[in-house]
């Protein structure tokens, strides 16, 4: 292999250490992350559709710990079969030597411990590369007794772990659940999942406890990417928040927990309104939306602590700018040159347009960080209601759901303005229907007619109907919902094109009620006539038909009989 970089497929369920794996493999220049996967058959699937890595690197250690072996072989064997020139590093936790034999007679040509230093994974790429192999020796230490024991425990509580998870599946598959059983179920799932990952790590950590290759011995680590890595705390960020917020019991941590569990249950866009967060994938979308909510709930945390001077629209600046920043380079994987100064500048490029699209439309900021913030009443309907009140933290739930939203858009939009065609996005993040150039195309172009039909027709139709439009998270998506209040002021300082849309809307709604009752006066007059008039008419005549048939009839039978 001659070429000046080594392209690269990254194939790991587990997203966090993949992102790491990414991230630490992005600082050797030769190489290029190319795409990303979930799993194994996603990856068939991305070199089926004309992906060529130079080398696919894959973890199997989740597929051997769930006990889907057949399953790996077989897609192994679909991948050799396709796919045969395709060098293959698996990077999994302790693997029998039958098993690296099996995998060997497959066609993998190298193996790395998952606990292993980027350095000696750097040299395998390079060795695979120059089409040697690489097998890391593994080197177990003396039996033991308790590890033994803890083995079989372990075994034990993740098959009961594994059926307990079936049947919950199982359950929320029902459509006709309750949304309290929905969360319930939601929840005791989230700890299963933890308890199993727990019990897998902590299990493979005491097995693999040395390794040696080469006559060089590497001491395992847990990580493979070096503690000083920009972004690897943000990685974690979301989880972090929703630990904090189920240890707290304050009215801020039941509305920010109440909106997690909304992202957690759907996300479709469910309006008749193009949002630019409908090119991500609906994982991907997730993830963004916790992202963005966890930022806004540490910056309430700090805001606490330490009140700040900066006016709304610069605390929304942040939040966009650090959830920007945090969700770029988590999903670039370092396939171009740029630094995070350099997107900072791209961002700021973009600000004067995002606050005109987009952050125009986050309303009630102010009212909603005097309410989490000073404990404020919010207004309802033109009531006010004290901070503790369902009504307010039903409000409240909404405005932070409108924001996450909105602020998600405007990420999205820095991407599509300036890195849209970046083929590890298409990959990676984007729906697969959208990883077409022309797709992308007709994708922008909707949105900016959306942009053109709000500035000059949406918006001053809402601000003629008094009333603000909201996007928020319903059981079944994200919904349109509006809020009534006044918007005089507003009104009055509409012009041009947005003002003649209010005196269109006018115009109609002073026509349209004698319009409706013309037309029905006139639908009246036509069912009269075609029913009393018309219709009698025809009824009439019929009859006259009729009986002249009838009468044609009888004198024929008469006449027979005559004859007779």
């Amino acid at each position: 292999m001659t070429k000046d970089r080594i392209e690269l497929l990254i194939v790991d369920r587990d997203q966090i250490f993949r992102l790491g794996l990414v991230t630490a493999l992005a600082s050797y220049p030769d190489f290029y992350i190319i795409a990303q996967a979930n799993n194994l058959s996603d990856a068939l699937l991305k070199l089926d559709e004309g992906l060529q890595p130079d080398i696919l690197v894959l973890e199997l250690g989740l597929e051997r710990l769930l006990g889907k072996k057949d399953v790996t072989w077989e897609l192994c064997q679909k991948l050799r079969q396709k796919h045969g020139d395709l060098p293959i590093l698996l990077l999994s936790s302790y693997l029998e030597p039958k098993i690296l034999r099996t995998l060997k007679t497959l066609g993998v040509q190298g193996y790395c411990n998952k606990g292993t230093d980027i350095d000696t994974v750097a040299r395998a790429i390079h060795r695979l590369a120059g089409g040697e192999t690489y097998w890391q020796e593994i080197k177990l230490p003396a039996d033991n007794f308790w590890l033994k024991k803890l083995s079989r425990l372990s075994r034990t509580g993740q098959r009961e772990i594994k059926v307990t998870l079936e049947e919950i599946n199982n359950q929320l598959k029902n459509n006709s659940l309750s949304i309290l059983d929905r969360l319930f179920l939601s929840g005791r799932k989230r700890e299963l999942l933890a308890a199993d990952w727990l019990v897998n790590h902590l299990i493979s950590e005491q097995i693999s406890t040395s390794i040696v290759n080469q006559n060089q011995q590497f001491p395992g680590s847990p990580a493979l990417v070096p503690k000083d890595t920009p972004n690897q705390s943000c990685l974690l960020s979301a989880y972090e928040v929703v630990t904090e917020l189920e240890k707290e019991q304050s009215v801020n941590a039941q509305i920010f927990r109440r909106v997690f569990t909304a992202i957690e249950l759907e996300a479709t866009n469910r309006t008749n309104v193009t949002l630019e967060i409908d090119i991500l994938q609906i994982s991907k979308r997730k993830e963004l939306l916790y992202l963005v909510l966890s930022r806004l709930y540490k910056l309430v945390q700090s805001l606490q602590k330490e009140p700040s001077r900066l006016s709304i629209e610069d605390n929304l600046h942040e939040i966009w700018q650090s959830a920007s920043v945090d969700f770029f380079f988590g999903h670039y994987g370092g396939t171009i040159v740029i630094t995070e100064e350099q997107f900072l500048e791209i961002i700021e490029q973009e600000a004067f347009i995002v606050q005109r699209n987009i952050f125009n439309q986050i309303y009630f900021a102010s009212d909603l960080l005097a309410y989490l913030l000073e404990k404020k009443p919010l207004i309802v309907d033109f009531t006010s209601y004290r901070y503790d009140s369902p009504e307010a933290q039903d409000r409240a739930q909404t405005l932070i759901e409108n924001l996450i939203i909105l602020v998600a858009n405007a990420i999205l939009q820095v991407f599509l303005n300036n890195f849209y065609n970046l083929e590890i996005f298409k990959y990676n993040l984007y729906h697969p229907k959208y990883r077409s150039t022309r797709e992308i195309a007709r994708f922008r172009n909707d949105l900016s007619w959306r942009y053109r039909q709000e500035k000059y027709w949406d918006d001053p139709n809402n601000i003629f109907s008094s009333r603000y439009r909201l996007l928020i998270l319903q059981q079944n998506g994200i919904q349109t919902f509006f809020v009534y209040a006044s918007r005089t002021e507003e009104l009055n300082q509409l012009r041009g094109l947005p003002w003649l849309a209010t005196m269109i809307i006018e115009i109609r709604d002073a026509i349209s009620p004698r319009l409706r009752a013309l037309i029905a006066s006139l639908g009246k007059g036509m069912v009269y006539l075609l029913t009393q008039v018309i219709g009698k008419g025809i009824g009439l005549i019929g009859k006259g038909i009729i009986q002249g048939i009838g009468s044609s009839l009888q004198d024929t039978n008469y006449g027979k009989k005559n004859q007779d």
